[in-house]
């Protein structure tokens, strides 16, 4: 006996199947915001306030010369120049220490970055103002002395303040942008 096998057909109607892509995603964990450190805000305040007090004593380096002696007890007058490097540097670095500052209460590094340039503005003019003012007392050796230990000295302060200004910096998720 013989058997035939059976056929089967498929029946239905053809669709064209879709391959969609999908995204999945792995983490489904909820995304908590980090909390902003108010240690920018308050670092940005201060310098904001001390560069506003700086840019206000500025005219008063016009009076320099008032009472000026050297060190035999001489009076001075000190030249144009002095008081153009001590204006305009004063200047620039309280105009760049005041944005700097803004720029840090809301949380941008570029702030920081700004105020380490006033704290360069700074160094740099104070240094040229001493070579002046030595220059104009007659002693070109004492004015370059003074620029000297005014360049040493101020390396010293200005990284401390840098390393006070650059906190938000260095605490992990503070929040600058």
């Amino acid at each position: 006996m013989e058997e035939t096998p059976e056929t089967t057909t498929l029946e239905g109607d053809p669709s064209v199947i879709s391959n969609e892509q999908t995204t999945v995603f792995v983490n489904q964990a909820p995304v908590l915001p980090v909390q902003k450190n108010k240690a920018a805000v308050v670092i940005g305040w201060v310098i904001l306030v001390l560069s506003a007090f700086g840019l206000l004593a500025t005219p008063l380096g016009l009076f320099a010369d008032f009472g000026a002696t050297d060190l035999d007890g001489n009076p001075i007058s000190y030249p144009t120049s002095y008081f153009v490097v001590t204006i305009l540097t004063s200047l620039t670095a309280s105009i760049m220490g005041i944005i700097g500052g803004w720029k840090m209460t809301k949380y941008e590094k570029k702030g920081i970055w700004i105020i380490f340039g006033s704290f360069g503005v700074n160094w740099v003019g104070g240094i040229l103002s001493q070579y002046i003012a030595g220059d104009a007392m007659g002693s070109a050796e004492l004015g370059a002395g003074l620029g000297i230990m005014t360049g040493f000295c101020g390396i010293f302060c200005y990284a401390v303040c840098g390393i006070i200004v650059a906190i938000p910096l260095m605490l992990s998720d503070g929040g600058m942008e």
